[in-house]
């Protein structure tokens, strides 16, 4: 297995990059974080978790999902346009989100229970989502032209903005440093990202409105068939918090921020920086009708191997772990990271293949696996009396079964694929 897993493939190099550059940029957040923990309460960051879960849902359709068609074309004047286009939409959606803020946050504040103090804070949502929006479609560019180092410096750079914000904010008191280094560092991501776009091939000569038009219609699948469904996914993936939020307290969502965040650094680290780079090469590769079979089934050995190593560490030491590092009023975050990390193992394994459906345009397919894992986490909504280790068993069992279908799913199109094409025959 190691000797197919090259140190010297293109994809292994490009992984690599990522993964430092991730490393670097996460880094600075989880080193941070120690520090933040003991100058921010639990209540800050809960309700930066709900906060933050709302900027995902809206962002996850904030440009109708046309910035994951950037890698498909086989020519760059095509994904030029499709990035004109996203970022447009996006730009128009944050304006609309923001008229919608000045009528209706007291109405949103009441439904989630979100702390009346920090609601002021719900206004940054519209820039924030603007700003995230463009820099994905940059950095969906900057994944088609192979520019792994120019991403993972951006992320350095977003993450070191963010960071030094949050901490300065918090020493000097500065209400709601929380908030003000988030959006920050996405206006940071901006900037980066522009300077990496103009020196990857992007002009604006690639620009026109017939063009524009043309990849509109020509990729209307994405907005028709994945942003409700993809927005029914997001949601899926945060509701469990809003509900806790709800039906406990912003106290519990804020332990439970943590235990995500510690539990999602392979996640972060590895998986997102494996899908980047298999995204882009198994798109290359198809178009060029080559097989993927060894590339996937040696990454699988990989992310296997990681998440065993997390499993037996966190079930083994997590409470004491989140004692240590982050005060003895962590380790409750510790024992919910104990049952939570089971749904982590197949998100890691799932998110990392996640790109087989956008480059094999299997977009319904997926559209319905997320309108189902919606409901299935709805059905949590029936559990609301339950005490909390239970209330997130059951999430986790959720998670544990729409997930190993997810992976199933993912199986089966590779499978079909390798049997459609026609292999070298071995000299």
């Amino acid at each position: 297995m190691l000797k197919r897993f090259s140190l010297r493939s293109e994809f292994t190099k490009n992984t690599f990059v990522l993964i430092f550059g991730t490393v670097a940029a996460q880094s600075i957040p989880i080193l941070l974080q120690p520090f933040l923990r003991r100058i921010y309460s639990p209540e800050d960051f809960g309700a930066m978790a709900v906060y933050l879960t709302i900027f995902g849902m809206i962002t996850i359709v904030s440009s109708l999902r046309y910035e994951a068609a950037i890698v498909l074309p086989k020519n760059d004047v095509a994904a030029a346009n499709i990035l004109s286009l996203a970022a447009r939409i996006n730009i128009i959606f944050s304006f609309l989100l923001f008229a919608a803020l000045l009528f209706l946050k007291d109405d949103l504040v009441q439904l989630i229970n979100f702390p009346v103090k920090y609601s002021g804070y719900l206004y940054f949502l519209p820039f924030a989502t603007a700003a995230f929006g463009i820099y994905q479609s940059m950095n969906y560019w900057l994944i088609r032209q192979k520019a792994f180092k120019a991403s993972a410096n951006n992320k350095i750079v977003r993450r070191g903005i963010e960071g030094m914000i949050q901490a300065v904010a918090g020493v000097f008191k500065i209400p709601g440093g929380l908030f003000l280094g988030d959006l920050a560092g996405n206006f940071a991501n901006v900037y980066a990202g522009m300077r990496q776009l103009l020196k990857n091939k992007f002009t604006l000569k690639f620009l026109s409105g017939k063009k524009t038009g043309f990849v509109r219609i020509k990729y209307s699948d994405f907005p028709k068939y994945n942003v409700l469904p993809t927005l029914l996914s997001s949601a899926a993936s945060v509701l469990p918090f809003l509900f806790i939020n709800k039906f406990y307290s912003t106290e519990t969502v804020g332990y439970l921020d943590l235990s995500r965040m510690v539990l999602s650094i392979p996640l972060i680290f590895i998986s997102a920086s494996i899908s980047q780079v298999f995204f882009q090469q198994t798109t290359e590769k198809k178009h060029r009708s080559l097989s993927i079979k060894k590339d996937v089934r040696n990454i699988l050995y990989v992310l296997l191997a990681v998440v065993f190593m997390e499993v037996i560490f966190i079930l083994l030491f997590g409470p004491a772990l989140f004692g240590f590092v982050f005060g003895s009023r962590y380790e409750v975050s510790g024992s919910f990271s104990r049952i939570m990390v089971f749904s982590f193992v197949f998100n890691f394994i799932g998110s990392a293949f996640s790109s087989i459906f956008i480059t094999f345009e299997k977009i319904r397919l997926n559209s319905a696996w997320q309108t189902m894992y919606f409901i299935a986490i709805c059905l949590l909504l029936f559990f609301r009396g339950k005490d909390i280790y239970d209330f997130l068993k059951i999430y986790v069992l959720i998670e544990i079964c729409m997930h190993s279908a997810y992976c199933f799913m993912i199986y089966r199109i590779v499978s079909r694929y390798e049997k459609n094409i026609k292999l070298p025959i071995p000299v």
